[in-house]
């Protein structure tokens, strides 16, 4: 009988012991974290300061509140939320993410567990909620989350292992290479690459591996054996222990634009060849422009001089006619006075015989030099007309010429901006960055 209430002793004792254990860890947990209490049902029981930190309620606004009033009606209405109090009301733990909301009806999160604490005989006499609040972390998931979802939507992914070897690829990438996923995962990298590309990138993985960021304008083979560009980056991701555990592949295909700027990029060496020889030729027109300046400034210095001759020409003429016009006087009186001699020998009879002779030839003399001196001046007349004409055609070729000069001249200006445009057009394309 003693021995039998020794027994019964010690294990009060242990289970005392145990009690207070519990009691001391519940304790700890109130001082320590987040903690709330509630009845099987979910009315709350108490919560310590820091989960009423956390929700901004004081504890004389929570007591008595369900816990529904921490959440926000469209969770409430949903399956799982009943779900969850029976489950605990049955004596199921239950922990998660949970979304809850703050006095201000502002969502929070809190990783949470709920457990409920049983009596000797198994009835749940309430439950016991411990948290944290991970609202900032929750936030920042979903952020991460979504910019991945916004990356997957609108690039190419590609997950490879630090070595190279592929894991996985999105539909975008699938759809721009022209592989199914099942095709290249395990294959390596380079089944998308030229056979110049780890020629000239032989450590390539080893230095993404090594936690290098690779970057740039990539050319790349798809499944057709067609050349594709890609704007892409390799991106090293890195475990807790600041491992590289795997490499994600950003990548827009940027062909078409890059062909494009290929094509603009010929037509500007095409443009820069044309803009180049313009010049040169320019440069020979100028050249030619310059010879047949000065060919027309001789041939006007020329035509002037003979202008000069001509006029010289005509003042001799004048001179002549000058000298004609007294030979011809003297040739008159020669002839009058020659008929006043035959008359005078006339009546001289015999006596004046002979002199009548010498005056018949004398009259004669001066007939033959009146006749010449008419035919000189009717060739320095007909002369006279020439030189005239010519005169007037040799100022139409000088106008003409003078006129040639400044046509040339103007060209050769035009030649000269002809030529400083092309050369600017050649600085300009040379300066393009394509």
């Amino acid at each position: 009988m003693f021995g039998f209430k020794r027994t019964q002793s010690k294990e009060r004792s242990e289970l005392d012991t145990e009690l207070v254990a519990a009691a001391n860890f519940r304790e700890s947990l109130k001082n320590t974290v987040p903690y709330i209490e509630f009845t099987p049902e979910g009315v709350i029981l108490y919560a310590n300061e820091q989960f009423l930190a956390v929700t901004g309620y004081s504890l004389d606004e929570v007591l008595g509140k369900h816990h529904s009033f921490l959440c926000f009606p469209e969770d409430v209405e949903k399956p799982n939320y009943r779900q969850l109090w029976h489950d605990l009301a049955n004596g199921t733990p239950q922990s998660g993410r949970f979304i809850r909301k703050n006095k201000q009806d502002t969502a929070i999160w809190l990783a949470a567990t709920y457990f409920p604490v049983t009596s000797h005989a198994g009835n749940v006499e309430y439950v016991a909620k411990v948290a944290a609040d991970v609202t900032a972390e929750q936030q920042e998931r979903e952020r991460n989350q979504a910019l991945l979802s916004a990356l997957d939507k609108s690039l190419a992914v590609i997950d490879f292992e630090p070595d190279g070897t592929i894991i996985t690829a999105n539909k975008n990438f699938q759809a721009c290479m022209g592989y199914q996923a099942e095709e290249i995962s395990g294959q390596h990298h380079q089944i998308f690459c030229t056979p110049e590309f780890y020629q000239d990138n032989p450590n390539f993985w080893n230095e993404l591996s090594s936690g290098a960021i690779k970057q740039g304008l990539f050319q790349r083979i798809d499944k057709m054996g067609r050349r594709l560009w890609l704007e892409a980056t390799y991106n090293p991701i890195y475990n807790h222990a600041g491992k590289v555990v795997r490499i994600i592949k950003l990548a827009s295909d940027i062909t078409e634009r890059v062909d494009k700027a290929m094509k603009v990029n010929e037509a500007a060496t095409t443009s820069l060849e044309i803009a180049q020889q313009t010049v040169n030729s320019a440069i020979q027109g100028k050249h030619h422009v310059t010879n047949l300046l000065s060919t027309s400034e001789a041939i006007n210095q020329s035509v002037e001089d003979i202008n000069h001759l001509v006029s010289d020409l005509n003042k001799q003429s004048k001179n002549v006619e000058e000298i004609i016009s007294t030979i011809s006087a003297i040739a008159e009186q020669t002839n009058l006075l020659a008929l006043n001699a035959a008359i005078e020998a006339a009546r001289a009879g015999d006596q004046g015989r002979g002199f009548a002779v010498v005056a018949d030839e004398v009259r004669n003399l001066a007939a033959r030099t009146s006749k010449s001196t008419e035919e000189i001046t009717n060739v320095i007349n007909d002369n006279s007309k020439i030189t005239s004409d010519l005169d007037s055609k040799l100022q139409t070729v000088i106008e003409k010429t003078t006129l040639g000069e400044n046509h040339t001249a103007k060209t050769s200006e035009i030649i000269d901006e002809i030529t400083e445009d092309a050369k600017r057009v050649s600085s300009t394309i040379e300066n393009l960055s394509l």
